[in-house]
């Protein structure tokens, strides 16, 4: 049996009320196993082979630079020495810590909290400011300068290498979007900061090391606390988008802030402060029950929701769905209804490229885009930039395809990665969007270069070596 692109959401439908009430976890998970279109062959083998070989040698080893500080990668296209302490940095470091760079991916931690601010913020951005930094009459016109300038001088390590710079630098970091008022990106900084100390723990199991850093992550918990509106939701519009910037309580945000939480308290438990751990997953708890109470709808979950224009699902299905089964955030029953629907929509796959972030991109209305701006910033009040795939929300559908044991869509999604970055000499662009003219094609915009997808890549292959023997061909190579 192999998936068929032409059964329609409302067949997805019938089959949920065929069968739903039946259906178990692992049923679903099975059926799972039985939705590739992709064929097995040697030839994918050599695909996947050549992809983790680029993702490596042409993109994440290229961006560990480690000039400005030990541990420093870049972003490719988006400044030499700027650091970005969400999610492009916290994917990044998963994908080094996988690949044994423990050293730098503890240097770069260094670095990001030494950016916390006394209200327990993490930045989005990091900037060298040695002197006010350019574009702060437009696109940076959050910054604080001076007040939110700090010093940083990198602690000796050993493995550094010689060419760090370690002297004393003044930095500043950004907190506040340059669409001041919507402010989408406002959580990232801190829960990315405790997902990726989650991570670094688990691979040095080093209680020395969480005990001293446990408190930066305790404080960065505590200021999304001070996010929840009287609604019970986390403010903070997009979590990863910010074109349009889902104006003010996005579902994915949700999602990821319940996750965060319940990650915090995992590490106070991993302490001994089982206090402090029950009380973390309280709030996550509740955050659960509220994000469930508002976003699902009968068989899916919608979008987000509007301060004015109240829930918004009218651009078909999004990457809520997939955070809310892959986070663990959605009930068993939930997952019953949902995953059927979700793995028979041809959209996300939209010009054979995962993962789009919504399957109607064309479908936004004027008052979704970015407010008006003091400045000029074409395109930015009716693009929908970041309503493409993008490696950040394929990720979280190769989370949820972890849970449920999908094995073979997540086979296929890794092949059609591959193949794309394959095609354009081993590199792969920011985000693929959906063309108007060719409904079922993809163009490449943003960076070329970028660093998202090959990190997903490496993560997902290497965290799942028993879907991906070509695990073994990259470690050796390493």
């Amino acid at each position: 049996m192999t998936w068929n692109p032409k059964i329609t959401r409302r067949d997805g439908l019938r089959l949920v009320a065929a069968g739903a009430a039946g259906l178990t976890i692992e049923t679903l998970a099975s059926r799972g196993r039985l939705i590739s279109e992709e064929p097995s062959s040697s030839q994918h083998d050599e695909t996947i082979v050549a992809g983790l070989q680029a993702a490596m040698d042409k993109s994440l080893n290229p961006a560990m630079r480690q000039r400005v500080y030990p541990g420093h990668f870049i972003e490719v296209g988006y400044g030499d020495e700027n650091t970005w302490p969400g999610l492009d940095t916290w994917e990044m470091a998963g994908a080094y810590l996988l690949l044994g760079r423990h050293r730098e991916v503890l240097d770069t931690f260094d670095f990001i909290q030494a950016s916390q601010r006394a209200d327990g913020d993490i930045p989005i951005a990091i900037f060298p400011a040695d002197h006010p930094p350019e574009g702060m009459d437009n696109s940076l016109r959050g910054l604080r300068y001076p007040e939110d300038v700090y010093i940083y001088k990198p602690m000796a390590r050993a493995g550094q290498p010689t060419y760090s710079d370690m002297r004393p630098r003044k930095w500043i970091g950004l907190f506040t979007h340059w669409q001041v008022k919507v402010n989408p990106l406002s959580t990232l900084g801190p829960i990315s900061f405790i997902l990726m100390a989650k991570e670094i723990f688990a691979v040095t199991k080093s209680r020395a090391w969480l005990g001293e850093h446990l408190p930066s992550m305790d404080a960065a918990g505590r200021y999304l606390l001070t996010r929840i509106a009287p609604n019970g939701l986390m403010s903070g519009a997009g979590f990863y988008t910010e074109s349009p910037p889902r104006n003010q309580w996005d579902g994915v945000n949700q999602c990821y802030g319940i996750h965060g939480l319940r990650q915090l308290a995992s590490l106070n438990s991993e302490s001994g402060k089982r206090e402090a751990a029950a009380e973390w997953n309280r709030h996550a708890d509740t955050l659960q029950k509220r994000f469930l109470q508002v976003f699902w709808q009968r068989d899916h979950f919608a979008e987000y929701l509007h301060p004015q224009y109240g829930l918004v699902d009218s651009h078909g299905l999004s990457d809520v769905n997939w955070a809310a089964i892959g986070l663990e955030i959605a009930t068993e029953e939930q997952i019953k209804r949902l995953w059927p629907i979700l793995i028979h929509e041809p959209m996300f796959w939209r010009g054979g490229m995962p993962t789009f972030s919504a399957t109607k991109p064309f479908d936004y209305k004027q008052w979704e885009f970015s407010e008006p701006l003091p400045f000029p910033y074409e395109g930015y009040d009716t693009n929908t930039h970041d309503v493409a795939a993008m490696g950040r929300v394929w990720y979280l559908e190769v989370l949820a395809c972890q849970r449920l044991m999908a094995y073979e869509r997540l086979r296929a999604s890794v092949v059609k990665v591959c193949r794309r970055g394959n095609q354009e000499g081993g590199l792969w662009w920011e985000r693929y969007r959906a063309s108007r003219e060719k409904p079922d094609s993809v163009e490449g915009c943003g960076a070329f270069g970028y660093c998202e997808y090959p990190a997903i890549l490496i993560r997902t292959v290497l965290q799942n070596p028993g879907v991906f023997p070509e695990a073994r061909t990259l470690l050796s190579s390493t």
